[in-house]
């Protein structure tokens, strides 16, 4: 039986760039700190940087005037401007500033593994378009559900450190993350309903029953 391919939501630069205008500040800060968390946790769960000599991950940077090209901009040490800048550190405490496709040129990784860890990130980026696309089709929950998560979101450990930003800001969550959520609030407001007595129909008598078929 054939796996079903998953769909890739890529936006365009102009539709990424219009949907990030539209979001508030508060929004685009809570994006942002999404984006970073994704990309240090890449390195430091995986610790694919170990792979290069004497150099440890200390920073990532997000360049989010990228698409518009203007405003301030982020760099590799060898001058190519970047949408995603990797900070690292070696023994002596030399800072380098790299793009991912510098990595296996500067610091020695494989090129296996760089390849690797470049199709982790393009992974991330479609993830980050799908989000755009579900805030462009309002499919966030609605705000009986965002009150009841707020207010008990302690009570869930297991979802996503950032969840509570997401929702407090009117944010979608991943598919699979607000489905849970969706049933874990239908699940905790769940009230059953009241079973009604049933009613006997009354019975005809006989007087009845012939008045019923008196004209048939």
């Amino acid at each position: 039986m054939a796996t079903a391919k998953t769909k890739k939501v890529a936006l365009t630069r102009e539709r990424r760039q219009e949907t990030w205008r539209n979001l508030t500040t508060e929004q685009q800060a809570v994006l942002k700190q999404h984006i970073r968390y994704q990309h240090t946790s890449l390195f430091v769960d995986q610790n694919l940087v170990g792979h290069g000599k004497n150099w440890e991950f200390v920073a990532y940077n997000y360049n989010d005037n990228y698409d518009s090209n203007s405003g301030p901009q982020l760099y590799c040490d060898c001058g190519r401007r970047l949408k995603h800048q990797y900070v690292l550190q070696n023994e002596d405490g030399k800072l380098i500033k790299l793009g991912i496709t510098h990595f296996a040129d500067h610091i020695g990784i494989p090129e296996a593994v760089m390849r690797q860890l470049q199709a982790q990130i393009h992974h991330l980026d479609f993830g980050l378009d799908e989000l755009l696309q579900r805030i462009r089709s309002h499919a966030g929950l609605n705000s009986e559900m965002r009150a009841w998560f707020i207010d008990n979101h302690t009570a869930y450990p297991d979802f996503p450190i950032d969840a509570v930003d997401f929702v407090s800001n009117e944010l979608p969550l991943e598919k699979d993350v607000q489905a849970e959520i969706v049933r874990q609030y239908k699940k905790a407001t769940y009230v059953p309903k009241e079973r009604q007595p049933r009613r006997k129909k009354p019975k005809l008598n006989k007087a009845a029953w012939q008045e019923l078929f008196r004209d048939i």
